[in-house]
């Protein structure tokens, strides 16, 4: 379980980053999302030793949010396609936002987190063939 932040951030916080760099990687503990304000991003997962291409995600999109709603590590990989610009909105922020959401909806983020989180494990190992 991960359950840290990074209260030097604020949201004025930008990231460049140049094609091929990793955002973030699978596992990686989640401090941050990010609002991609430009570029590309390639989300992958790893699955024994076979890379699964599982998305991309484009301007106007959030990434890395999953991690900050129920304090797990990163499900999948983040690299830039394209040179790429985000918003960085740090974990204390992230937080304090969904504190002052309903409980309702709150719940139901987790719950909807839950499902992605199973659904896309599911899908990548029927893919790659592996149980």
């Amino acid at each position: 379980m991960c359950d840290q932040a990074n209260p030097s951030l604020d949201l004025r916080t930008t990231r460049v980053l140049a094609v091929g760099e990793v955002l973030f990687r699978e596992g990686d503990c989640g401090d941050n999302a990010y609002i991609i304000d430009t570029g590309l991003l390639e989300i992958s997962r790893q699955a024994g030793r076979a890379e699964m291409i599982i998305g991309t995600a484009k301007a106007g999109e959030m990434v890395g949010e999953m991690a900050l709603i129920d304090s797990q590590p990163r499900s999948a990989t983040a690299k830039a396609l394209k040179p790429t610009t985000l918003t960085v909105i740090p974990k204390t922020y992230f937080d304090e936002a969904l504190a002052s959401t309903d409980p309702a909806v709150r719940h139901l983020l987790e719950r909807f987190v839950t499902i992605i989180r199973s659904m896309t494990d599911r899908n990548v190992r029927l893919t790659l063939g592996l149980r």
